[in-house]
Order: C-alpha cells, then structure tokens, then sequence
C-alpha cells in the first residue's frame, strides 16, 4: 500500500486515535464496571484501526509509525501552549519552525 499522496494526513489521523487511546484508557482506570466496559471497547476500537494500517506498511514505515505515536502527546503539548499566545506570537513560533525545517533538510 502507497501512502505517499495522503502520508500527512494519515499521520494526523493516527496521533488523534492513539491519543483518544490513552483518554479512553485514562477515563477507564476510575470507572465502573460497565463503564470501564464501554470505554475498554473505544480503546480496542482504536487498536483496531492503528493495526490495520500498521500491518500494511513495510517493516521501516511500521518502525517510523511506531516512534512517531510515542511522541503523540508531545505535539499536542505544543499546541496546548500555542493557544496561550497571540497570533503574532504564534507566527514566529511558526517561522521559527519553518527555519528549523530548513536547516535540516
């Protein structure tokens, strides 16, 4: 399977599911029986759909995939720190980015 048009928005798509993994799992360590029920079948939901993609990748897309859903919550950490700024603020976090970018390509 080929990837390469649609590789960004794949990725996106795989941090929001692993991240609504880890809540699911977080929600379901203080629930009830029932309710840790239910939300144990969003977390196998979720597993579902990462392992079906992930079995068709090759072993070095697979390895690439895999480190990059550990680092799931860190992006969204930056984003949860971006929204404390302001727009000009956030323009130079974005330039800087770009010119960090630069430099490594």
């Amino acid at each position: 399977m080929n990837f390469s048009q649609n590789t960004f928005s794949l990725a996106k798509a795989l941090h929001h599911i692993n991240n609504a993994k880890i809540y699911f799992e977080d929600v379901k360590r203080d629930c009830t029986a029932q309710t840790k029920e239910l939300f144990n079948s969003y977390v196998i939901k979720c597993d579902i759909i990462i392992k079906s993609i992930d079995h068709k990748l090759s072993a070095r897309n697979r390895e690439i995939l895999k480190k990059e859903l550990a680092d799931s919550f860190m992006i969204e950490g930056i984003n949860d720190k971006l929204i404390y700024l302001d727009e000009a603020q956030r323009n130079q976090v974005e330039n800087y980015i770009d010119e960090l970018l630069k430099k490594k390509s």
